[in-house]
């Protein structure tokens, strides 16, 4: 297993704010987690609820390429969902469907999502942060309170989940092929992310910056980008959100 820088904080508002605020100073491949976040956010700023017991995890990459390349930011999200379905699956015996860009549903309900913010000068990234949230430990009733169906890794199992124990298997899983995924992009995973996803050949809903879109999801192209047939036409959206 690549070996991996740990920042850890019994306390912090975000862990990917903190990364974002100190790329400069913080190595390629180092890990910052938290026992509680005060301020966790999800994709287009929406509350992460961030109870003490689940993982909430920025991943700092610094990788040597530049935005022109076809290694996008997609790759790495799409990457990253395939790594959480893997170690859900091969470690805890759970089977997880991604559902585009960046969310990991168990019987329709969020078990995990993904937020990737880079630091960009010019035409050059300095970084990425990945941040990964997963329900490890949560109870039932906050569960429904929730404004969205979710479920967490202890009620599917019936026991208490090792938080540090999920973390080392998710790091191991990712660094295990994160330089093949560097040279190759999207189409490193491209196979395996089509076989676990929930929203190819179906009617969807996507939200992008505003705009609605209503067709059919036809597939992924070998950016990772979601295409879309909406009434005769053909849309192609590399960010925005499934709604249904």
């Amino acid at each position: 297993m690549r070996e991996t820088n740990k920042i850890h904080f019994t306390e912090i508002e975000s862990t990917n704010d903190y990364a974002l605020k100190n790329m400069e100073d913080i190595q390629d491949g180092t890990v910052i987690y938290a026992d509680v976040q005060t301020k966790g956010k999800g994709r287009n700023s929406r509350t992460w609820v961030s109870e003490k017991g689940n993982l909430f995890m920025s991943l700092v990459l610094k990788p040597e390429y530049n935005l022109g390349k076809k290694n996008s930011l997609c790759a790495i999200v799409h990457y990253t969902a395939v790594v959480l379905t893997r170690v859900l699956e091969t470690k805890y015996s759970v089977k997880a469907k991604i559902k585009w860009p960046n969310d990991l549903l168990v019987d329709n309900k969020k078990i995990a999502g993904i937020l990737i913010e880079a630091v960009i000068q010019g035409s050059n990234l300095q970084g990425i942060v990945v941040g990964i949230g997963v329900n490890l430990n949560m109870e039932k009733d906050l569960l429904e309170r929730l404004d969205q169906a979710a479920t967490s890794l202890n009620l599917l199992l019936n026991q208490k989940i090792s938080r540090d124990k999920f973390l080392d298997y998710l790091l191991e899983e990712f660094f295990s092929r994160y330089e093949k995924l560097l040279e190759k992009g999207f189409s490193l995973i491209k196979k395996e992310y089509i076989l676990k996803n929930m929203f190819l050949g179906k009617m969807v809903k996507a939200v992008v910056f505003g705009k609605m879109y209503h067709g059919l999801a036809k597939g992924l192209d070998d950016a990772g980008q979601l295409i879309l047939e909406c009434g005769g036409s053909k849309e192609v959206i590399s960010a925005g959100d499934i709604i249904c």
